[in-house]
């Protein structure tokens, strides 16, 4: 299975020379040692989060009411403007690959302010255990 491409992250050049040097005394690559010393610094929520991001919530494809409506009262009004052709995108990566995949999506093809919004709703609906199906339906309500 082919690994899947992140978006690039930048950090200082003492930073980088650092993770350079470590990874040449550990005998690691520095993908392979990034991703440790990135893991073990995050938190527990962080991890638990990404975690439950990739467990799929589909198996259960209801959602009552209640859920609906505490959603909906978190997310609140938004002036989000999304164009057809990404929300197109947006709702297959969601359907196809889950939360994270939506995320990473949003992460590489939105401005800052749309992305921050996005992920503000996509969060809350992975919090509240939302099935895909129900969070493009909410999101395509969203744009109008």
């Amino acid at each position: 299975m082919p690994s899947v491409k992140y978006t690039r992250i930048e950090v200082t050049q003492q930073a980088y020379l650092a993770l350079e040097a470590e990874a040449i005394l550990q005998g690691k690559t520095l993908k392979k040692l990034a991703s440790e010393l990135i893991l073990d610094a995050v938190s527990k929520k962080a991890l638990n989060f990404v975690q439950d991001s990739a467990f799929s919530i589909e198996v259960n494809n209801t959602l009552n009411n209640e859920t609906m409506e505490k959603v909906i009262k978190n997310i609140g009004t938004t002036q989000i403007n999304i164009a057809d052709a990404f929300l197109d995108h947006l709702k297959r990566a969601l359907l196809d690959e889950g939360y994270q995949g939506a995320m990473l999506y949003v992460a590489q093809h939105t401005a800052s302010l749309q992305r921050d919004e996005l992920f503000r709703v996509l969060t809350i609906c992975q919090l509240n255990k939302m099935p895909s199906l129900f969070a493009v339906d909410l999101i395509t309500k969203l744009k109008k």
